[in-house]
């Protein structure tokens, strides 16, 4: 079972935010945390089946990202 903070942090992930730098902006309003430790909690959270049983959508999405910015820094490093 989520936390009302975890939840929270799953529907800021999911939102769509129009300048650059907006939600990290919005994680250190709304969480305290910076966006680094957000992004790591958030990652650490989409692993989860209650996660997915939240927000099915935004974990896709999310893990779909993830999966996209492994692959490039993989290249980057060959």
């Amino acid at each position: 079972m989520l936390t009302n903070q975890q939840k929270a942090m799953l529907d800021l992930a999911g939102e769509h935010f129009k300048h650059a730098g907006s939600l990290d902006s919005a994680a250190m309003d709304r969480f305290g945390m910076t966006p680094t430790r957000y992004w790591q909690e958030v990652n650490r959270l989409i692993q989860t089946e209650a996660a997915v049983a939240y927000r099915p959508a935004t974990v896709a999405h999310l893990k779909t990202r993830r999966r996209s910015m492994v692959r490039t820094a993989s290249r980057l490093l060959r």
